[in-house]
């Protein structure tokens, strides 16, 4: 119990993940960031290969990316929710639990666009209003090629059970790294 109640307090406490300051040159801001938030590139690798590995469909991945989009619009015409950072540290364990867990796979693996959306919230609260289109752009064609690569290694990891469980361990790792970040 006393665990479960610092994980917890971990995930409420953590700071913003967003990578603020697309003013410069939102279009390369934007295609850049899914390649150096570490937090959106293992989500949507994870993504990806969970797709490959559970329904050798490519609609996991465009609900992921359809729900990313919403989230940024949504953060862009919002601003900031409660929990956001927590559902995104959620993303990378949730990713990584289905990995580790293989009879949960499917379950947990629909539960992806709904972190999704809150990976995009974040970025559209910190892309600046007049640069949040060009912004999104690049965020979500990057992000769309890192759904394709995950699921691209995913269905060469639909072989190799011990692969899948060292990935999804990469995942949990990565979900660490993050969090002590």
């Amino acid at each position: 119990m006393k665990k479960l109640m610092t994980l917890a307090l971990l995930l409420i406490a953590v700071p913003a993940f967003a990578h603020p300051g697309h003013d410069a040159n939102p279009l390369q801001d934007g295609l850049l960031h899914p390649l150096t938030g570490l937090d959106h590139l293992l989500m949507l690798l994870g993504t990806g290969v969970l797709a490959a590995l559970t329904g050798r469909s490519l609609a996991l991945p465009l609900l992921t990316l359809g729900a990313m989009f919403g989230g940024a619009l949504m953060g862009h015409l919002f601003g900031g929710v409660i929990g956001m950072e927590a559902m995104i540290i959620g993303s990378l364990l949730v990713a990584a639990a289905a990995l580790l867990l293989p009879n949960r796979q499917v379950a947990l693996a629909l539960a992806m666009p709904l972190f999704a959306l809150f990976h995009g919230w974040a970025h559209g609260i910190e892309a600046s209003p007049g640069a949040f289109w060009v912004f999104s752009a690049g965020f979500v064609s990057v992000s769309g090629l890192l759904l394709l690569a995950g699921f691209a290694g995913g269905c060469l990891l639909r072989r190799h059970k011990g692969l899948q469980k060292a990935f999804g361990g990469g995942l949990l790792a990565g979900a660490a790294f993050v969090l002590a970040g």
